[in-house]
């Protein structure tokens, strides 16, 4: 019982993350048995476990693959396509969560600068002060843009952790 409950508790996990990230919690129980299988495995091998049809399976894995998180593989002699998921947790965030993020933040810059731009020729105290807000919200937009794309750009987890460290220390 210890290792089925333990591959159960791993593809819950991966759907309570794909919900939590506004995905379907299929790729999260795709992902998870993806993640735990041993050989790349079949379509209908990914249908088995998850116990969803082969069309939903069929359409999660095209998405699933677009984004990076598992790869098609052909056998050589097999007409079958076979999938493993890409082995790394930091790509599931990436998808699910970075790139949100990203898009948050572009959004947050295009609304601020239509803001700012409202506020061309208008005179007074509330508009300066108004004008001085929006101007530190967009600089700190930046920021924020500047960090998430380094994270996303590098995959050297050395860097990552000297990134971490320095920052660490500037808090202090």
């Amino acid at each position: 019982m210890g290792v089925e409950e333990a591959k159960r508790i791993v593809m819950n996990h991966f759907a309570s993350a794909a919900r939590r990230f506004g995905f379907n919690e299929l790729y999260g129980y795709i992902y998870g048995v993806l993640f735990l299988a041993r050989e790349p495995m079949s379509l209908s091998e990914i249908a088995e476990a998850t116990g969803y049809s082969l069309s939903h399976i069929s359409s999660a894995l095209k998405f699933m693959e677009r984004v990076g998180l598992v790869v098609r593989i052909k056998k050589p002699g097999d007409k079958k396509a076979y999938f493993r998921a890409t082995k790394m947790l930091k790509d599931w965030r990436e998808v699910a969560y970075y790139n949100r993020i990203v898009e948050d933040i572009q959004q947050t810059r295009t609304n601020l600068e239509r803001a700012l731009k409202e506020l061309e020729g208008e005179e007074g105290e509330e508009a300066e002060f108004i004008r001085e807000s929006i101007e530190f919200a967009i600089k700190r937009n930046e920021i924020a843009e500047r960090i998430i794309r380094l994270i996303l750009e590098h995959r050297d987890e050395e860097i990552l952790e000297r990134l971490v460290n320095c920052l660490e220390k500037s808090g202090r």
